[in-house]
C-alpha cells in the first residue's frame, strides 16, 4: 500500500489568505462607528449622539443653510471626515422652545457658528457636554412636541405643548395629592 500526502498548494493558501483579506476590509470598513453616523428619527437623535460621546468630551451636531447641511463638532472643532446621514426634511418647519422659570415656553434662536472657516446661522444645534449631559429642548414639529430632557432620560414624545411643558419641568411629579 502506497501512502499519498495530502496538503494544500502555495497558491490554494494565497488564495485563501485574498479572500480573508477582502471579506476583513469590507466588513471592518462598514463598522467604523467613527466616520458614520445615521440619525432617522428626532427621538434617536440623543441616543445617537451619546453612542459617539466619550467622557470629557463636547460633542456638538450643527445643521445649517436652512437644516440641509450638518456638521460635528468634538471639543469646538469640526470633524471633516464624520459622515452624518440625516433626513433634512426631519428637521425642516421645526421650532425649538425652553421654558423659563415659570413654566412658559420661549423661542429658541441658535447662534452662528464657525463652520470650515465660515461663519454659519445655524437652525439648530444639538450638544452633549463633557459629563454626559445633553441640550435641553422642546422642539414642536408637526403637531408634535419632543421633550428632550438635560440629564440621562429618555426623549419623550407628546402630542400638547402643555403636556411637553410639564414633562420638561417634571410638573408631574412635583404634584402632591392629600388623602384625607
Amino acid at each position: 500500500m502506497k501512502q499519498t500526502k495530502k496538503a494544500f498548494t502555495l497558491f490554494e493558501l494565497m488564495v485563501v489568505v485574498m479572500i480573508i483579506g477582502i471579506v476583513y476590509a469590507l466588513v471592518l470598513g462598514r463598522l467604523d462607528p467613527k466616520q458614520h453616523m445615521k440619525i432617522v428619527k428626532l427621538d434617536s437623535l440623543r441616543d445617537i449622539m451619546m453612542q459617539r460621546h466619550k467622557d470629557g468630551q463636547r460633542l456638538d451636531l450643527v445643521l445649517y443653510d436652512n437644516c440641509k447641511k450638518s456638521a460635528l463638532l468634538i471639543n469646538g472643532e469640526w470633524q471633516e471626515k464624520m459622515k452624518i446621514n440625516l433626513k433634512p426634511e426631519m428637521f425642516q418647519n421645526i421650532t425649538v422652545y425652553k421654558s423659563d422659570p415659570f413654566g412658559h415656553e420661549r423661542k429658541i434662536t441658535f447662534t452662528p457658528e464657525i463652520i470650515d472657516d465660515r461663519l454659519e446661522p445655524v437652525c439648530f444645534k444639538y450638544t452633549v457636554y463633557p459629563n454626559g449631559s445633553g441640550s435641553n429642548y422642546i422642539i414642536a414639529q408637526k403637531e408634535k412636541f419632543y421633550v428632550f430632557p438635560p440629564y440621562f432620560e429618555d426623549v419623550n414624545v407628546t402630542e400638547s405643548l402643555e403636556e411637553a411643558l410639564a414633562l420638561f419641568t417634571h410638573e408631574k411629579e412635583k404634584k402632591i395629592t392629600f388623602h384625607e
